[in-house]
């Protein structure tokens, strides 16, 4: 009896701690920026989030107004050459978020569609993974189908 008892005390204790020495899934911001509009922007930005809501290690977070403001004003920093790291890591704790994805997209003169995007860990501004793609643009379409493409690269660790 003794020996069933002290099995499963030491399963209980083995399912807690590997519960524990599991890494939570990071919380992930999508911007979209780049020469296209609104409705374009918003059908690359599903495709990403689509991507991501399939993956265990990175869980979507929904962009809202305040995110983008909050962004955009450190890329000023940036562009200034005076980045506070102080300043990067309130804007990851006030949006709750550990990294962004930062997907830039245009469409050239001669109907190709450059996409490229960046897995930046938002607290330091460390680039963790960059990937960038072109196609012929012949519709929407492309840009879903890119974007889903880029999203699975940058998430996924045994892509290049």
């Amino acid at each position: 009896m003794k020996k069933v008892v002290l099995f499963i005390l030491m399963a209980i204790v083995s399912i807690t701690f590997a519960h524990q020495a599991t890494a939570a899934p990071k919380k992930v911001a999508v911007y979209v920026e780049g020469c296209i509009d609104k409705n374009d922007k918003s059908i690359v930005n599903s495709a990403v989030i689509a991507r991501m809501s399939g993956n265990n290690d990175y869980i979507p977070f929904e962009r809202n107004s305040s995110f983008i403001n909050a962004l955009d004003k450190e890329q000023d920093f940036q562009v200034s050459g005076d980045v506070p790291e102080k300043e990067i890591r309130a804007i990851g704790q006030r949006m709750g978020v550990d990294y962004v994805i930062v997907v830039n997209v245009v469409n050239s003169d001669d109907y190709i569609c450059h996409m490229s995007a960046r897995l930046i860990k938002l607290v330091t501004g460390e680039i963790i993974k960059s990937v960038s793609l072109k196609r012929e643009y012949t519709g929407s379409d492309i840009l879903s189908n890119m974007a889903n493409n880029i999203a699975y690269r940058l998430l996924n660790n045994k892509s290049k």
